[in-house]
């Protein structure tokens, strides 16, 4: 575009659009990132016996002794 031309709603609309996208995509980078840290962070957390005890409902389940009765 030239200096002496007025812009024409395109090129509005195509710098609005590329204000908005870097905008979202900022936004969109930060909630990806933050996800991906607590995804490690709660695996991390299932590797600890104690606190995977109380995490996972299957982990109570499991290993409880049956007593037979003769």
């Amino acid at each position: 575009m030239k200096r002496n031309e007025k812009p024409n709603a395109s090129d509005r609309y195509e710098d609005l659009f590329l204000i908005f996208s870097s905008i979202i995509e900022m936004w969109a980078k930060r909630i990806l990132i933050l996800l991906l840290c607590l995804l490690v962070a709660s695996q991390l957390l299932l590797q600890v016996p104690f606190l995977r005890y109380y995490m996972v409902k299957v982990e109570q389940l499991e290993g409880i002794p049956f007593s037979r009765s003769s």
